[in-house]
C-alpha cells in the first residue's frame, strides 16, 4: 500500500512538472522596450547621432567601437556628426565607454584612416585632456593609448603637442600619479629626439624625478633611464646618465634597486669595456654582496638577472672577478639548502619562515633558469671544476619548480657542453625518473635535442662498448613514459611518443626492438586517446624504416599488421589507414606496394560502415603509388575494389565518400614507367631518394654480417691455434677447403628466404615480377627436404603475412611466427582471418563473405595467372583447391 501511494505521488509530482506555464512578468518593461528600439529607416550615420545623443549606455559603447569604421566609410560626414557627439558625450561617460574609446582611437591613428593632423587636432586632444580622469584604471588605460599613439606621430607633433605636457605633470607640485605619467611620457619621446634637444629640455627634469621624494617615482624613472641613455650616446650617458645610476642602485627601496639592476643589464652592450671595468664591474660586485645581507627580495632579482650580467660583463673582468662571481653563484643555488642542512630541526612554521622559504626556492628557481648562461661563462673546460656541483644540487632540489626550471633547459646545457655531456647524464636520468609530473613537463619536449647532443658528446654513435653505459638511460625513458602514460595529461603523452622516435639515432636496433617496441606497441592497441595512438604508430613505422636487421623489420611489419588490420576492434581497423599514411610518407612506393597495400584494400570487406568510410579517403592516395605496367595486377584490385564499393554499398555516408572518391581518382593520372615524368619529377626524387635509403640499409646489414663472420672465423682460428700446437698450417688449409667445398655442396639445396641477395635482386623487379619471382622461388624451396630446411625466421613478403606457428621471439610479446605461401593461399587466410569473419555471426553474414573472399581469389588468380612460373606446384595446388572449394 505504501509502495502505491508513493507511485500516484510521484506521478502527480511529474504530472504538475509537465504542465506548461505562461510567464506572468515580462523580462523588459514595455518602457525599457521602448527605449531600445531605432526605427529601422536610419542610416548608419543618423542612428549613431541618435544612439549617443539619448541611447543606453549599452548601444553608446556599441557606436564607440564602430567608429573606425563608420570614419572609413565616411570620413567627412563621420568628422562632422559623429566624432564631436562622441567627444561631448565622454566628459560624462562611464568608464566601459571610455575603456572602448581608448581602442578605437588608437585603431584609427594605426589603419591610417584619416591624415595625422585631423587626428592631432581632435582624437590626440580628447586623449591628453583624459590623463586627468580620476578613475586610476580608466586614467592609465588612457595613458596607455598615448604612449602608443607616440610610437606613430612624427617628431614635430610630439614637441608642439605632447612634450610640454610631459615637462608640466612631471613638477614636484604635481600629484605623484602625474609625476608617474611624466616619467613615462619621457621615457616613449625620448627616442624622438636629437641628443642636443634631450640635453637642453628633457635631461634636467629626468635628473630631478631620479631624485624624487616617493619612491614609486624614483624606480619608474629608473626603468626608463635606458632609452634616454640611448637617445643621448655614449658620452652624455656616461657623464650623466651613470652617476645617477650609481645613486639609485645604493637605494633605502628594494623597488628602486631592483629598477637600477635592470637599467645596468640593459645599458651593458651601450657602454665601451672601460666603462664596464672601471664602474659597472665594481658596481655589481658590491650590489651582489649586500643582496645576500639584506632580507627582501633584491636576492631573488639578481639571480634572475644573474646570467645576463655575466654575460654581458664576460670579456670585462679578470680570473678573480670570475671566480668570485662564479663563488656568489654556487652560493645562489644552496640559496636556503645549506642552511637546512646544518641547522637543527626547525620550529613550527610561521608565515616569516613560509615567506622566507619562498624566497629562497625562488632564488634557486632563477639561478636554475640562468644556468646555462654560466656554462657559457664559466667554459665548457670548466664545467665539472665550477658548476658541476650547482647542477647536481638543482637536479635534487626539493621543490619541483626548481628541477623543473633545470629540466626545461636541460637541452641547451647539453648543446653547450659539447665534448664534456657525459658528465650529466646521470642528472638525466634523475630527472627522467622524477614523480612530479610538472618536471617531465620539463624534459619530454627536448628530448632529442637532448639524446643528439649526449650521442654526439660520446663520439657521435653508440658502439657494443657503450650500450651497458646506456641502460640506465633506457630503463629511465620507459620509466618516464609510463609515468607519462599514468597521469591524466594525454598531451603530454602524446609528445612523448612523438618524440620517442628519436631513439632511432641513439640506441641500437637490438635495443629499440627488445625495450621500445613492446611499449610502442601496447600503447598502439591500449591507450585512452586516438592522438596517443596514431602517435604510436607513427613512431613504430619511424623505428621499421631505420631498424638495421632485416627480421627485426619484417616481424614488426607482420605484427603491425596483425594488431591492427585484422584486429576483432573496429576502431584498431580505422587506425591503420592511419598508419597506412605514415608507412607512405616515411617509405618508398616500392615498400608500401610489397607489404601494405592489398592488406589496406581488403578493408573494404569490413563489416563496420567507419571502416570503410575512412578507406574510401585514402583510395586516392593508393592510386598515386601505383605506376604502370608493373603494377597493372593493383591497378585492377583498386578498381575492383571501387566498383564493388559502388555497387554493394548501402551505407548512406560511405556511399556518399566512395563517390567523391571516384571523382578524385578519375583526376589522379597514373605514372608510366616508360614515360618522363615532368609532372611526377619532384615526388619521384623523394622516393628515389627513400627507396636507395632502403636499399644501402640492406647492404650495410649485409656488410656487417660479412664483418662478423670475418671476425668470428679469426677468433675461431685463433683458438684453432692456441689449442693444437702440433697441426701444421697446411692442415688447417685443407680443414678449411673441406669446410667450403662442402658448404658450396650445400648451398643449392638450402632455402634462401632470408638472403639479402634474393632481396636486391627482387627490389630491382616490379610488385606484379616480384610476385611472380617470389612464388618461383618458394616453389623450388618446397622440392627440398624438409629435415634440410633452417631454423631461421622466413622472408617476408606481400605474399607472405599469415598467421601460423607461435614460438619465443626476442622481444616480450613478440610471439607470433609468419610462413610463405603462395598468392591465393594469402589471399583466402587473410579473408578467413579477417574481421570480416571474425566478427559477423549469423549464417547470412557468413554465407555472403564467403562469396566475397571467393570473388577477390578468383580475381587475384585471373589478373595474377600470367606472371605465375609454369610448373609451380604450389600455386597449382592452390587453384585446385579454391576450385574444389567452389
Amino acid at each position: 500500500m505504501d509502495l502505491s501511494g508513493g507511485l500516484e505521488q510521484v506521478e502527480d509530482d511529474l504530472q504538475e512538472l509537465s504542465l506548461e506555464r505562461t510567464i506572468t512578468k515580462s523580462l523588459k518593461t514595455q518602457e525599457e522596450i521602448d527605449r531600445l528600439t531605432v526605427d529601422e529607416k536610419l542610416g548608419d550615420l543618423e542612428r549613431a547621432v541618435y544612439l549617443l545623443s539619448s541611447g543606453q549606455e549599452v548601444q553608446r559603447i556599441s557606436v564607440v567601437n564602430s567608429l573606425p569604421q563608420l570614419i572609413q566609410d565616411n570620413a567627412p560626414e563621420a568628422m562632422r556628426r559623429v566624432v564631436p557627439k562622441v567627444r561631448e558625450m565622454l566628459h560624462v561617460a562611464g568608464p566601459d565607454v571610455q575603456l572602448a574609446a581608448t581602442i578605437s582611437f588608437l585603431s584609427i591613428l594605426e589603419r591610417e584612416i584619416i591624415p595625422i593632423s585631423t587626428y592631432s587636432s581632435t582624437f590626440l586632444q580628447t586623449i591628453i585632456m583624459s590623463l586627468e580622469v580620476k578613475d586610476p584604471v580608466v586614467s592609465n588605460a588612457w595613458l596607455e593609448t598615448l604612449l602608443s599613439v607616440c610610437g606613430c606621430l612624427p617628431k614635430d607633433v610630439i614637441k608642439r603637442e605632447i612634450l610640454g605636457i610631459a615637462v608640466a605633470k612631471g613638477q614636484l607640485s604635481q600629484s605623484v600619479q602625474s609625476r608617474l605619467a611624466s616619467c613615462k611620457i619621457l621615457g616613449r619621446v625620448a627616442t624622438k629626439f636629437e641628443p642636443y634637444i634631450i640635453k637642453k629640455e628633457i635631461l634636467p627634469l629626468v635628473t630631478a624625478l631620479c631624485q624624487d621624494i616617493d619612491y614609486e617615482v624614483r624606480g619608474c624613472m629608473c626603468r626608463q633611464l635606458d632609452s634616454v641613455a640611448r637617445a643621448l650616446g655614449l658620452e652624455n650617458t656616461k657623464s650623466a646618465i651613470l652617476p645617477e645610476l650609481v645613486e639609485l642602485a645604493n637605494d633605502e627601496e628594494c623597488f628602486v634597486r631592483h629598477a637600477a639592476l635592470d637599467a645596468v643589464v640593459n645599458l651593458l652592450n651601450l657602454l665601451d669595456d672601460d666603462t664596464c671595468t672601471q664602474t659597472i664591474v665594481p658596481l655589481v660586485c658590491k650590489f651582489c654582496e649586500r643582496s645576500m645581507e639584506a632580507d627582501d627580495t633584491t636576492l631573488p632579482h639578481v639571480a634572475e638577472q644573474f646570467g645576463r650580467l655575466c654575460h654581458g660583463l664576460s670579456v670585462n673582468v679578470d680570473e678573480q672577478q670570475q671566480a668570485w662571481l662564479l663563488e656568489f653563484y654556487t652560493q645562489l643555488c644552496i640559496q636556503g639548502r645549506m642552511r637546512d642542512a646544518q641547522s637543527p630541526p626547525p620550529p613550527p612554521r610561521t608565515p616569516s619562515s613560509i615567506c622566507d622559504e619562498d624566497r629562497c626556492a625562488e632564488c634557486r628557481r632563477n639561478a636554475a633558469y640562468n644556468f646555462p648562461a654560466m656554462v657559457l661563462f664559466a667554459g665548457p673546460k670548466n664545467f665539472k671544476v665550477e658548476l658541476y656541483n650547482c647542477f647536481v644540487s638543482l637536479c635534487e632540489d626539493p621543490h619541483y619548480i626548481v628541477r623543473r626550471t633545470i629540466a626545461c633547459g636541460f637541452h641547451e646545457v647539453a648543446k653547450l657542453l659539447g665534448s664534456h655531456v657525459q658528465l650529466i647524464q646521470q642528472e638525466l636520468v634523475t630527472l627522467l625518473n622524477d614523480n612530479y609530473i610538472q618536471v617531465l613537463e620539463g624534459i619530454v619536449p627536448h628530448l632529442p635535442e637532448t639524446l643528439e647532443s649526449l650521442v654526439k658528446g660520446v663520439g657521435g654513435g653508440l658502439s657494443e662498448a657503450r650500450i651497458s653505459n646506456h641502460a640506465d638511460l633506457v630503463q629511465s625513458l620507459l620509466t618516464c613514459e609510463y609515468l607519462v602514460a599514468a597521469c591524466s595529461q594525454w598531451r603530454l603523452h602524446l609528445t612523448m611518443m612523438q618524440r620517442l622516435a628519436c631513439v632511432v639515432r641513439v640506441f641500437t636496433s637490438d635495443q629499440i626492438y627488445s625495450k621500445f617496441v613492446p611499449v610502442l606497441f601496447q600503447r598502439l592497441t591500449l591507450a585512452r586517446v586516438l592522438p596517443v595512438k596514431q602517435a604510436a604508430g607513427r613512431t613504430l613505422c619511424v623505428i621499421i624504416r631505420h631498424n638495421r636487421r632485416q627480421e627485426h623489420r619484417q616481424e614488426l611489419i607482420c605484427r603491425l599488421i596483425e594488431a591492427l588490420c585484422h584486429s576483432n576492434k573496429y576502431q584498431l581497423r580505422m587506425l591503420f589507414v592511419d598508419v597506412c599514411c605514415d608507412v607512405m610518407e616515411l617509405f618508398s612506393r616500392r615498400f608500401f606496394k610489397e607489404y601494405f597495400f592489398e592488406f589496406v584494400l581488403n578493408l573494404a570487406h569490413d563489416p563496420v560502415a567507419n571502416v570503410r568510410l575512412k578507406l574510401c579517403s585514402l583510395l586516392p592516395r593508393l592510386k598515386t603509388q601505383i605506376k604502370l605496367p608493373g603494377d597493372r595486377q593493383l591497378l585492377q584490385q583498386l578498381e575492383h575494389c571501387v566498383r564493388r564499393l559502388l555497387s554493394h554499398e548501402r551505407d548512406r555516408d560511405v556511399a556518399a565518400a566512395i563517390r567523391k572518391s571516384v571523382f578524385e581518382l578519375d583526376k589522379i593520372q597514373v605514372a608510366m614507367e616508360t614515360l618522363t615524368q615532368r609532372m611526377f619529377m619532384e615526388e619521384d626524387l623523394m622516393d628515389q631518394k627513400k627507396e636507395e635509403e632502403e636499399k644501402m640499409l640492406l647492404e650495410l646489414e649485409e656488410r656487417e654480417k660479412k664483418e662478423h663472420e670475418q671476425t668470428k672465423g679469426k677468433n675461431t682460428e685463433k683458438g684453432k691455434g692456441k689449442g693444437s700446437k702440433g697441426q701444421g698450417r697446411r692442415g688447417g688449409d685443407k680443414s678449411k677447403e673441406a669446410k667450403a667445398a662442402a658448404a658450396k655442396e650445400a648451398s643449392p639445396t638450402m632455402p634462401r628466404s632470408n638472403s639479402l641477395s634474393h632481396v636486391s635482386s627482387s627490389n630491382n623487379l616490379s610488385p606484379g615480377q616480384r610476385g611472380a619471382h617470389n612464388r618461383g622461388h618458394r616453389t623450388s624451396v618446397g622440392k627440398t627436404n624438409s629435415s634440410e630446411l633452417p631454423s631461421a625466421s622466413p622472408k617476408l613478403s606481400k605474399h607472405s603475412l599469415h598467421s601460423g606457428s607461435s614460438e619465443n621471439m626476442t622481444s616480450p610479446g613478440l610471439t607470433r611466427k609468419y610462413s610463405l605461401g603462395s598468392k591465393e593461399d594469402r589471399i583466402k587466410r587473410t579473408s578467413s582471418n579477417s574481421p570480416v569473419a571474425g566478427v559477423s555471426t549469423s549464417h547470412s553474414k557468413k554465407s555472403s563473405l564467403k562469396k566475397s573472399s571467393h570473388s577477390l581469389t578468383n580475381l587475384a588468380a585471373s589478373s595474377s595467372g600470367h606472371g605465375s612460373p609454369k610448373g609451380g606446384s604450389t600455386p597449382t595446388h592452390t587453384r585446385k583447391k579454391g576450385s574444389q572449394a567452389r
